[in-house]
C-alpha cells in the first residue's frame, strides 16, 4: 500500500509541475485561451458586428460625397408624330394650304415652296420610322446642410468606437470563459484520475481480504463489503470516463478544433505570471476599474451617439442646399424636319430643399432619442455602481481563495498519512474496515477538494484581471481599439 501511495504522489508531482518537454507536447492554459480567441464561432459573430460598425461610418461620410450617375438610351420607333382631325393633317399643314389658295398667278417659286412644304407637313400625320440616340452624364453635391452629415459622421464614428470597445470587453470575458472551460476539462480528467487511483487500492484491498479470508483470516462481510466497494468504484469510473470525454469535445468545439481532438492538455493549469498579481487597495483598484472598463466607455459612446441622433432629427427643419449639374447628347434620325447629326446639352444650377411642415414628426423622433440617452446614462450609473460591487467581492476572494487553498494542501496531506496509517494497522489486524473505507474516501475528496481550491485560487486573478478591464492574456487582434482610441 505504501508502494501505492508513493506512485500516487509522484503522479501528482509530475501534474503539479510538469516538465518543459512535456509542456511542448500539450495544450496549456495560454494556449487554449488563444485559441479561443481566434477561432471560436463567438470571436467570428462579435467581429462582424465591428466591421458592420465600420462601414456605417463609410456610409454616412458617402453623404457628404457627390453622386454622379450616367445613363445611355438607343432605340428604334415607329409611329406618327402628329395626329388630327383632319386625317392626320395638323395645324400647320392646314395654313399653308390656305396660304396656296391665295397665291398670285406667276408666283410659281412661291407655289413650290409652299407645295413642298405642304407635303412635309401632311407626311407626319403618316407612320415614320426613327432611331434615337441619347447619353448623359448627372451630379449632385451637398453644400451646406446646417450639420445634419457632420453630425452623422460623428455619430456613426462614436458608434464605431463603441462597438470596437464593446468588443474589446467581450474578448475578455470571454478569455475568462475559456479559463472557466478549460478548468472544467481537466477537472473531468483529473478526476477520472482519481477514480482510477481509487479503483487501484479497492481492488488492491480486495485482493488482499479475500486472499486472508481464504487463508482462515477475517470475515466474509468484510470480503463482500470490499469487493462491493471495488466494483461501485468501477463504475464510478466509467462515468468519470465518459464525462472527461464529454468536457474535452466541447472544449475543441470552443477553441475550433475537430470534435476528437486528443491533444493532451497541461493539467498543471499554470498560467505564467497570473498568480504574482498583487491583490491592489480596493479604493485605488476601484478607480482604474472605471476609468479603464471598455464597457463603462462603450456606453458613454453610445450615449454620445444617441444625443448626435437626436441634434441630426432637430436639423431636419433646417434647408440644405446642393449643386447640380448634367451634360448630355442626343441625335435623332428619322423625320427631316426632326433630324439632327447630334445636339450637346448641358445644365448647372444651386438648389435648396426645406421642410417647412411635418407635423412634427421630426421633433418628435429627436425628442425620443434624447429619452434613449437619458436611459443610457442612468444605465451608466448603475454599471458603475456594479462594478464597484464586483471589484470588492473580487478583491475579496482572492483573500478568501488563498486562505482555503492552503487549508485544502494541509487537508490532503493529512488525509494522505491518515489513509497511511490506517491501512497499515488493517492490514497489521490492529484497524477496522470501516476505518479505512472511511479514509479512503475522505482522501479522495481531500483530492478533489485540492483540484478545486487550486482552480479557485487562479480563477480569482484571472476575475481580479478582467474585473480591473485588463485580458488574462494579450491577445493581438486587429478589431481591438488602440488605447488613444478609447
Amino acid at each position: 500500500m505504501q508502494r501505492t501511495m508513493r506512485v500516487l504522489a509522484l503522479a501528482m508531482a509530475t501534474t503539479i509541475a510538469a516538465s518543459p518537454m512535456a509542456h511542448s507536447q500539450t495544450i496549456g492554459l495560454e494556449q487554449v485561451i488563444r485559441e479561443v480567441c481566434a477561432n471560436s464561432d463567438s470571436v467570428k459573430m462579435m467581429k462582424e458586428s465591428v466591421i458592420r460598425a465600420d462601414q456605417m461610418v463609410r456610409e454616412n461620410w458617402s453623404n457628404a460625397l457627390p453622386v454622379i450617375s450616367a445613363t445611355g438610351y438607343g432605340a428604334q420607333s415607329y409611329g406618327s408624330l402628329f395626329s388630327g382631325s383632319g386625317g392626320g393633317s395638323s395645324s400647320s399643314s392646314r395654313s399653308l394650304a390656305k396660304e396656296a389658295s391665295t397665291f398670285t398667278p406667276g408666283d410659281s417659286g412661291t407655289l413650290a415652296y409652299i407645295e413642298s412644304e405642304l407635303m412635309q407637313f401632311s407626311s407626319l400625320g403618316n407612320p415614320q420610322s426613327a432611331t434615337i440616340y441619347s447619353a448623359g452624364i448627372s451630379f449632385s453635391q451637398p453644400i451646406f446642410t446646417f450639420g445634419k452629415i457632420g453630425t452623422a459622421i460623428k455619430v456613426a464614428q462614436e458608434f464605431s468606437k463603441s462597438a470596437h470597445l464593446t468588443y474589446a470587453r467581450n474578448m475578455q470575458t470571454l478569455q475568462l470563459t475559456a479559463l472557466d472551460m478549460f478548468f472544467t476539462t481537466v477537472y473531468a480528467e483529473k478526476l477520472n484520475g482519481i477514480h482510477e487511483r481509487t479503483v487501484a487500492r479497492k481492488k488492491e484491498l480486495y485482493e488482499f481480504t479475500n486472499r486472508n479470508f481464504q487463508l482462515g483470516s477475517g470475515i466474509r462481510a468484510t470480503v463482500l463489503s470490499a469487493r462491493s466497494d471495488f466494483t461501485k468504484e468501477s463504475a464510478n469510473l466509467l462515468k468519470a470516463n465518459r464525462d472527461a470525454q464529454q468536457s474535452r469535445m466541447f472544449l475543441n468545439s470552443f477553441m475550433g478544433r475537430p470534435l476528437t481532438d486528443l491533444a493532451p492538455l497541461d493539467t498543471s493549469m499554470e498560467l505564467p505570471g497570473l498568480m504574482a498579481t498583487v491583490v491592489p487597495d480596493p479604493a485605488k483598484a476601484i478607480g482604474v476599474a472605471l476609468e479603464g472598463r471598455p464597457e463603462l466607455k462603450s456606453l458613454k459612446l453610445f450615449a454620445e451617439a444617441t444625443e448626435g441622433g437626436a441634434k441630426i432629427f432637430k436639423a431636419m427643419y433646417l434647408p440644405s442646399i446642393a449643386a447640380t449639374g448634367s451634360a448630355g447628347w442626343s441625335k435623332y434620325a428619322g423625320n427631316p424636319l426632326f433630324s439632327n447629326n447630334g445636339a450637346a446639352n448641358w445644365t448647372l444650377g444651386v438648389g435648396a430643399q426645406w421642410t417647412l411642415f411635418d407635423g412634427f414628426s421630426n421633433s418628435a423622433k429627436a425628442r425620443e432619442y434624447l429619452s434613449d440617452a437619458h436611459k443610457l446614462e442612468i444605465a451608466y450609473e448603475t454599471l458603475s455602481k456594479a462594478i464597484e460591487i464586483e471589484m470588492r467581492s473580487d478583491i475579496r476572494d482572492c483573500t478568501v481563495y488563498d486562505s482555503m487553498y492552503e487549508s485544502s494542501k494541509e487537508a490532503y496531506e493529512s488525509a494522505v498519512e491518515s489513509y497511511n496509517l490506517t491501512s497499515d494497522n488493517f492490514k497489521a489486524g490492529s484497524g477496522t474496515f470501516s476505518d479505512l473505507k472511511f479514509a479512503d474516501e475522505s482522501l479522495q475528496q481531500a483530492e478533489v477538494g485540492l483540484i478545486q481550491a487550486r482552480f479557485n485560487q487562479m480563477r480569482s486573478r484571472a476575475a481580479l484581471l478582467v474585473a480591473l478591464g485588463n485580458d488574462i492574456v494579450p491577445v493581438n487582434d486587429k478589431r481591438k481599439p488602440d488605447k488613444e482610441e478609447q
